[in-house]
């Protein structure tokens, strides 16, 4: 908890010129880890305390602070480009990499870069990649999850040569642990879950440890067969003493009776997931593995069960998670945020999951881009949305057709202007191929915007494709050429269209546009000029699009 709370007091100092606000970063913490919030009060006493050390620094060693933590903090930009690192003792056509997601919540921006960052390197070296789902908690995993992650992965072009399911290899899973029984290796233990805890806590023996094997094979044709749920768990037999907690006899096989999505009642005790993930990179022969750090604690276990099989283990890379300021990422807030109505579902434009940066309108490619430039790194780090977006901009500009809108209106008349029924625009100014729309024009109802008008009242402001006119609520046409530095601002007359934009903060506004929007498609992605790129969403009786970014 104290490291956490050290990192987000560090960089919340930074960010604030070396004074660190308390509430503030306690909000990230319980973000971050909600286990937290049962105890409030004395997380923020912690909170408070290590905030008065920090703030007590210069923010030269504040910087130098979080540099040894490990957190990159990124602001806005990342690298223009990345070429990937070389893998160590990997040979043209013999590597297997693999990315094992859990199917119990929708892929988000981080999973995507493990899965890419694997597919990537299986085709640099002409390998192969496998996409399997390590769906071992009957209690979690769901077929909408399942399909969640096939469709996130195919449209940020993610291509895989095999697709694997943990569920498919219960029997093998079956057949190792009796092996191991059989050999020694393990034991089935049947304390309460609160003893084992307390004594792997402790480093103390579960009496079970040295019990004979024919009882340990009876115990286990018990778990399959009949006992109830969380009676009795198999588990390694290593060492109690550990300094490594991972390796004090730990669980490799547990009972669940809940129905599994795709095996029903067929199992009922299924592997944890140490024990899971290695067999699978056993079986499937995996070379390299690109994974989060977070994982490296589980290391030294699946090294140890890949000894015991006599199994030369992967080589993986750890890499570091990054975050997007303010956006949660973990499956049971999410989960809990979309009961609560906080949120509007998994495609909520708050969030970074695959399906909710598809219907924003951000483009795979240039999430592909994005996240390889992030890097294959250790260090964590902290982005703003303008990361992201910067480099989606990129992509975007090219293919977005120019559409006129006002989000807040301000309606204005213009007298002494010569009578015009419609003007033509650009439908993308850098490619004048794209040809011209038509905007119609009511010279006695002229929308701009509130804050233009504001702005720029009683002063001269050219109306973009129209005229320039001295802005007021009755305003004159002016017969000067427009100069240079008069202000170019976007109008939208009668007739007009109203259209409900998504905006990130989850707010929808009605804005009027300009009737060529109409003609959009579903999946268009369009630019409000002055306003921001859209994704269109619906077309019809009603108009709806998500907003993208500026």
């Amino acid at each position: 908890m104290e490291e956490l709370i050290l990192k987000h007091a560090l960089l919340n100092a930074i960010e604030h010129n070396g004074k660190a606000n308390a509430n503030a970063v306690l909000g990230k913490i319980l973000a971050e880890d909600e286990s937290l919030k049962k105890n409030i009060p004395e997380v923020m006493q912690t909170v408070q305390k290590i905030i008065l050390q920090i703030n007590a620094m210069k923010i030269e060693e504040q910087k130098k602070k979080i540099d040894e933590l490990g957190v990159v903090t990124v602001k806005k930009k990342v690298k223009e480009e990345y070429e990937l690192s070389e893998l160590p003792d990997a040979q043209i056509g013999k590597i297997i990499t693999a990315f094992p997601p859990e199917p119990s919540k929708y892929p988000h921006i981080g999973h995507a870069k493990a899965a890419l960052l694997n597919f990537l390197y299986a085709k640099k070296y002409k390998g192969k990649f496998i996409l399997r789902f390590e769906d071992s908690n009957p209690e979690l995993a769901k077929k909408e999850y399942y399909d969640a992650v096939l469709d996130g992965l195919k449209w940020i072009e993610i291509k895989w040569d095999k697709l694997d399911y943990l569920s498919n290899h219960i029997t093998q899973y079956y057949k190792t642990i009796e092996k191991f029984l059989t050999n020694g290796f393990a034991y089935v233990c049947t304390c309460k879950q609160e003893i084992v805890k307390a004594k792997r806590a402790k480093g103390e023996e579960c009496v079970h440890r040295l019990q004979d094997v024919k009882v340990n094979l009876k115990l286990w044709k018990k778990m399959l067969r009949s006992f109830p749920e969380a009676k009795a768990t198999v588990r390694l037999k290593i060492d109690m003493k550990s300094p490594n907690t991972t390796m004090r006899d730990p669980a490799i096989a547990r009972i669940i009776t809940t129905p599994h999505p795709r095996t029903k009642r067929k199992f009922r005790v299924w592997p944890v997931y140490d024990f899971g993930t290695v067999m699978l990179d056993v079986w499937e022969k995996t070379t390299h593995r690109v994974r989060s750090k977070e994982f490296e604690i589980r290391k030294d276990l699946q090294h140890y069960i890949h000894n015991l099989l006599g199994v030369k283990p992967p080589i993986t890379i750890e890499i570091g998670r990054f975050e997007i300021c303010g956006t949660p990422t973990k499956g049971r807030v999410i989960r809990e945020m979309i009961k609560q109505k906080q949120i509007t579902g998994w495609d909520d434009p708050r969030l970074t999951t695959l399906i909710a940066l598809k219907r924003r309108g951000f483009l795979p490619e240039a999430l592909q881009e994005f996240l390889i430039s992030t890097g294959v790194t250790k260090a964590e780090g902290i982005l703003e949305w303008e990361a992201v977006e910067a480099v989606n901009r990129k992509h975007v500009d090219k293919i977005a057709n120019r559409f006129f809108a006002v989000v807040n209106p301000v309606k204005i008349k213009i007298v002494g202007s010569p009578k015009i029924k419609f003007v033509k625009a650009h439908v993308h100014p850098d490619f004048p191929k794209r040809g011209f729309r038509k905007i119609p024009v009511d010279v006695n109802s002229i929308f701009v915007e509130k804050e233009d008008f504001e702005k720029f009242e009683n002063k001269d402001a050219v109306l973009m494709y129209l005229e320039t006119v001295k802005l007021d609520s009755v305003s004159k046409f002016v017969t000067k050429e427009a100069r240079y530095e008069d202000p170019k601002i976007h109008w939208v007359s009668n007739p007009n269209v109203k259209v409900k934009i998504f905006f990130p903060d989850g707010k929808i506004r009605i804005v009027l546009a300009e009737p060529s929007i109409k003609k959009t498609k579903v999946g268009q992605i369009i630019q409000f000029v002055r306003v921001g790129f859209c994704r269109v969403d619906k077309i019809g009786r009603e108009i709806l699009l998500y907003y993208t970014h500026k």
